[in-house]
């Protein structure tokens, strides 16, 4: 069976699309985008119209900001309205803007300005990807009120007007003023009162310190947001501890939880990472990097529940806990804030071989192309950059001329594959061919995989360097050329074998072996007996073979990058390569079966 994780990323894409779409159709159209002249400044435009937004002029010039709002720049203004300023005045406790210190009218601008110009076709539901003068994110998303669709800032604050052009950027009108968190993550979590467990755990295990920092103070930029996935105490009562008590006799079993061999600081350590992560990245990420050594979460998209860790293994689906959305996406001081309907460990996870067939990767799959009724071809490469996020060309010259590869769905009666699919990819040193191909691997649980090129032979193909997560952390080259010239006669095995299974050993010592089922094997499937496709002594067989690249140490579970690049002094005349499948076995596995059919099936040992 297929290694079928992550297919998920279809649901994503479709989630992603329909964003779009939402954003493009459901918002009302912005009739009243207004285009002023280029010598009119964002302080220009506040002027020109006081019954609107005179007391946020007063605010710029209370924090001694007009100089440079008024002077050639790229800004994106969110400017409240009178209305707006004067209630959050009311709430404040003070009568007029001139109540304000200096500081409080310098945050309030930082909070509603981005030193970028961003129009509304550029928002997201999530997260701004620029960042506000005052170092926090503003989150956008659409409201439905009254049949009409609004931009949101904050959850807040509604856009009034947009995408309003000035000389030195854009202006944003909103209903509400912007508030600046001031809170930690720590302290917010302590101060909800909704996460006792919680906050004492983060202080005995040190957590609650690091998430108790300002910005400014991280010398460690990637630590200066960071995001908390949360469990309330009523969670973790009706999941059996009674008391904060029972909940750390559980968990911390060195007497120290301060100690990273600590099982409850690894607990706490695996509900923390870095970064900030809103419910869109979470759902359009493949995992989530915990600080607990090299251990992710895993993130799933079902209806509209988030799920942690529902994964599935071996043709089992191990349940996951649902993200409670209520209570999350939190913005604090120095992060964002998630709460997880249920408690959730790090999750053990057993190595397991992983048979990918590269033809049916999640990012193939989404490609409306993708299976369909005779070859098709689809652009790998378009203006010098790949296509498919989870597969990478490199070709120099494709700067303009979209580089394609071939869909095969049924290849020549003499060349079977596995699901009567293969990548038909045109390599080679030459400019006018790809000189290395990156696929994004399904998950591989952390651990020492031997890794298997499954390929069909060609004598025009070329010869390949195996490498892992090449340029990336944790980069390993694999030593053993895989040149897809080689038969399985290469092996020391010949077709005219007669008793193919006995040249099994010889094959595996060789570094090779058969992975496709011959007619002499067969399989039940719904209580029907399936035979392989392959012909015994016919010039079929040894045609299609696995080829042993070498032994790859996986150190973090997640998905990975296996990158095929071409060897200059293994080149054929056309550069044809038809890559099937590629097998990532743990070692101490049998690297021998199970076998494939061209149906897909897998045909176990006899």
């Amino acid at each position: 069976m297929k290694n079928n994780f992550n297919v998920r990323s279809l649901i994503v894409g479709a989630i992603v699309f329909a964003f779009s779409i939402a954003l493009i159709g459901a918002c009302k159209r912005e009739s009243y985008t207004q285009t002023t002249n280029d010598d009119v400044n964002i302080t220009g435009y506040l002027d020109k119209f006081p019954a609107k937004f005179s007391l946020m002029k007063q605010i710029v010039e209370q924090s001694g900001t007009a100089g440079f709002l008024g002077a050639y720049g790229k800004y994106t203004l969110f400017t409240p309205t009178n209305d707006a300023v004067t209630a959050w005045l009311k709430t404040r406790g003070k009568n007029s803007v001139s109540d304000l210190t200096v500081e409080e009218a310098k945050d309030i601008v930082k909070i509603h300005l981005l030193a970028d110009t961003v129009a509304t076709n550029k928002f997201t539901d999530g997260k701004l990807a620029q960042i506000t003068l005052y170092g926090q994110y503003l989150q956008t998303g659409i409201r439905n009120e009254g049949g009409e669709s609004n931009y949101i800032v904050n959850k807040l604050a509604k856009i009034t007007q947009s995408n309003v052009r000035v000389g030195n950027g854009i202006i944003h009108v909103i209903d509400h003023v912007l508030i600046p968190v001031t809170l930690t993550s720590a302290a917010m979590i302590e101060a909800s009162g909704r996460y006792k467990y919680f906050t004492q755990a983060l202080k005995e295990t040190g957590f609650y310190d690091s998430l108790n920092v300002a910005q400014a103070a991280v010398k460690d930029t990637t630590r200066r947001f960071q995001t908390v996935i949360l469990e309330s105490d009523s969670a973790l009562v009706a999941a059996g501890y009674a008391n904060y008590a029972a909940f750390k006799a559980r968990y911390s079993k060195t007497g120290d939880p301060k100690s990273h061999a600590d099982s409850l600081w690894l607990y706490m350590a695996y509900h923390v990472s870095t970064g900030p992560s809103y419910t869109p990245d979470i759902i359009t990420s493949p995992a989530i990097y915990t600080l607990a050594p090299k251990e992710i979460i895993t993130t799933k998209f079902a209806g509209q529940k988030i799920l942690l860790n529902e994964d599935e293994y071996n043709g089992v689906v191990e349940p996951g806990v649902e993200i409670n959305r209520t209570y999350s996406d939190v913005t604090t001081a120095n992060g964002v804030l998630h709460e997880a309907k249920k408690p959730f460990t790090i999750k053990v996870r057993l190595q397991i071989p992983v048979y990918f067939d590269v033809c049916d990767q999640p990012e193939l799959r989404a490609n409306p192309k993708w299976r369909g009724t005779a070859a098709a071809t689809i652009p790998l490469i378009a203006n010098g950059a790949s296509v498919l996020s989870g597969l990478i060309f490199n070709n120099p010259s494709k700067t303009t001329t979209p580089e394609n590869y071939d869909y095969v769905i049924v290849p020549g009666s003499t060349r079977k594959y596995n699901a009567n699919d293969m990548l038909n990819l045109s390599m080679g040193t030459n400019t006018a061919r790809a000189q290395w191909i990156e696929l994004k691997t399904p998950m591989l649980v952390k651990g020492k995989y031997k890794v298997w090129i499954c390929y069909a032979s060609n004598s025009s193909a070329c010869a390949y360097q195996v490498g892992v997560d090449v340029g990336r952390a944790g980069e390993q080259v694999l030593p053993n050329i895989v040149d897809f010239r080689q038969s399985l006669g290469s092996s020391g095995v010949t077709s005219s074998t007669a008793a193919l299974a006995s040249a099994d050993p010889l094959m595996l010592t060789n570094g090779f072996k058969r992975y496709m089922a011959t007619t002499a094997e067969s399989v039940v499937v719904n209580g029907t007996t399936v035979k392989g496709g392959l012909q015994i002594n016919t010039t079929g067989w040894d045609l299609n073979v696995g080829r042993l690249a070498g032994t790859v140490d996986i150190g973090t579970t997640d998905r990975h990058w296996i990158r095929l690049t071409v060897i200059s002094t293994g080149l054929g005349s056309n550069s044809f390569t038809w890559l099937d499948m590629i097998h990532f076995i743990p070692v101490d596995a049998d690297q021998n079966y199970p076998r494939f059919s061209t149906q897909g099936y897998q045909f176990p040992k006899p």
